[in-house]
């Protein structure tokens, strides 16, 4: 009964003192009272105290109680009474409880300090679309939720972190070699390669006092999440599984925060370039001449429509000694490159034009300069002529659509192409050919984005189409001919889209 009661009595004096010990003094108490030299006290296959070393076979003694299967091992000595291998299990019992209730309140503690951590970073990084400032938040927040001596924050290439080369060198922080991936933040010392980082598997790495996890958004990963040696009182210890999934829980966060700000970063880059294109047209726009002075006795007209913001198509008059220089050219390609070409030929032709040369030799000049300023696969076609005094036409086509001429009495001729695109061919040659323009003559110089405009059908509009639209018209004022023969090709594609740019450039001789 004295055993017993010093059993009972342990649970409420090891409860006030926090009950870590209450196995060994309960293990102390069934050896001194089995008279035994030593023994071992467990639950199930854990070990839970041991007394004294072994020494030959021990004797077993089941303290199960209820759910419990609790035992002990005793060396030497003789088995327990009953009553005190009952009171022995119902106070390990009682223990055990107690344990697990500990570690419930603590797992409970635990959880809701993370969902308020995870509260506090979200609020940190949602102030902010600036992925320098969440890189360093994400850093600081995830080495003091996991006591980290060490942290850092990796960005993958590829996901709009461009600028991170130029703010990790300003930091002192370096790119991985081969440009895939950068340290945006790091607190404390290196923790991972480059080739870690790119090797990364997507469970992430948890070995010893190394963890990371990477961060995973819907356009795949956008960064890695590094912590290495975890402080605990008097040193460092183990990262866990636990620790794994809270790290986890930081990068589904960060992920969220990454994203939004890759977003937001494209869409300033969008919004920057539309501005700039927008600039770019205005310019291209004013490099076409609204209106011309042409040559006594004649007048000119001209229109152009860019399927992209900028086009490869371009026009101009150029008054000079020997005449006034007409010129229409298509540069291969859409958008930005042909338009930067298309500006190279319009200077091209402006700086030449001034020497006075004939139009062959303009355009042997023009192709030599093509030739050796733009890459194998850039070229142009273009039209050049110039009108003499008295109705003489000087003109050379580069590779070019038929030029249409329109006779007084309704009767047409086609100008074709007497030399290969500008810029193709590195041998090429090209000569003047010459025709006369009686008055009331009318000249029409277009692109292909108007004769090879497709139908619903696929059928082009064609050569044909625009020289049946130009005759019709041909009395009319310069702008209504080129507004129907534009609103023409219009209703044979059904207002799609354009497929090319369409540029037309008419010239008209007066009557007597």
């Amino acid at each position: 009964m004295n055993t017993v009661l010093a059993v009972l009595e342990l649970v409420q004096r090891h409860t006030r003192e926090g009950g870590a010990h209450l196995p060994h003094a309960v293990l102390q108490e069934l050896v001194r009272d089995a008279g035994a030299r030593g023994g071992t006290l467990g639950i199930g296959s854990r070990e839970l105290a041991r007394l004294g070393v072994d020494a030959g076979a021990p004797l077993r003694v089941d303290l199960t109680v209820g759910r419990d299967a609790f035992w002990a091992e005793l060396q030497g000595g003789q088995e327990p009474d009953p009553t005190v291998r009952l009171a022995v299990g119902t106070v390990l019992g009682t223990w055990l409880v107690r344990e697990e209730l500990k570690k419930a309140r603590f797992s409970e503690r635990r959880r809701l300090w993370e969902v308020e951590a995870l509260r506090a970073i979200g609020e940190a990084l949602g102030g902010t679309l600036d992925p320098e400032r969440i890189a360093k938040e994400l850093v600081l927040h995830i080495t003091a939720l996991l006591d980290a001596r060490r942290g850092e924050v990796w960005l993958i290439s590829g996901q709009g972190w461009g600028q991170w080369a130029t703010i990790a060198g300003a930091a002192g922080l370096s790119p991985c070699p081969d440009g895939s991936c950068t340290v945006a933040a790091r607190v404390g010392g290196a923790i991972l390669t480059a080739e870690e980082v790119a090797a990364l598997p997507a469970d992430g790495l948890l070995a010893g006092d190394r963890l990371a996890v990477p961060v995973t958004g819907r356009r795949g990963r956008l960064a890695v999440l590094a912590l290495a040696e975890r402080e605990v009182r008097g040193g460092t210890t183990p990262f866990t599984v636990a620790d794994a999934e809270t790290l986890a829980l930081y990068a589904s966060q960060a992920a969220v925060a990454l994203e939004n700000a890759t977003l937001h970063n494209e869409s300033l880059e969008r919004e920057r370039l539309e501005r700039e294109l927008e600039l770019a047209a205005t310019i291209q726009r004013q490099l076409l001449p609204n209106s011309f002075a042409a040559p006594p006795g004649f007048e000119i007209a001209a229109r152009s429509v860019a399927c992209r913001h900028v086009g490869g198509d371009i026009y101009d008059v150029v008054a000079s000694e020997r005449g006034t220089i007409l010129m229409l050219a298509d540069v291969a390609g859409k958008g930005v490159p042909a338009a930067l070409m298309a500006s190279s030929l319009h200077a091209a032709v402006h700086l030449l034009a001034s020497t006075c040369p004939g139009v062959g030799e303009l355009a042997q000049r023009l192709h030599d300069h093509l030739d050796s300023a733009i890459p194998e696969n850039k070229f142009a076609t273009a039209f050049l002529a110039c009108v003499h005094e008295g109705g003489v036409l000087e003109y050379t086509s580069a590779g070019h659509n038929p030029t249409l001429l329109v006779l007084p009495d309704g009767s047409t001729e086609l100008l074709p192409a007497s030399g290969p695109p500008l810029g193709l061919l590195p041998d090429a040659r090209y000569v003047s050919e010459h025709t006369s323009l009686p008055p009331g003559a009318l000249l029409v110089a277009y692109t292909d984005g108007l004769s090879e405009a497709p139908g619903a059908n696929g059928e082009e509009f064609g050569t044909d189409g625009v020289q049946q639209v130009v005759t019709r018209h041909r009395n009319a004022p310069l702008q209504e001919i080129i507004a129907a023969l534009f609103a023409d090709v219009e209703r044979h594609t059904g207002g799609s889209a354009l497929h090319d740019d369409r540029s037309v450039l008419v010239l008209r001789r007066h009557t007597v």
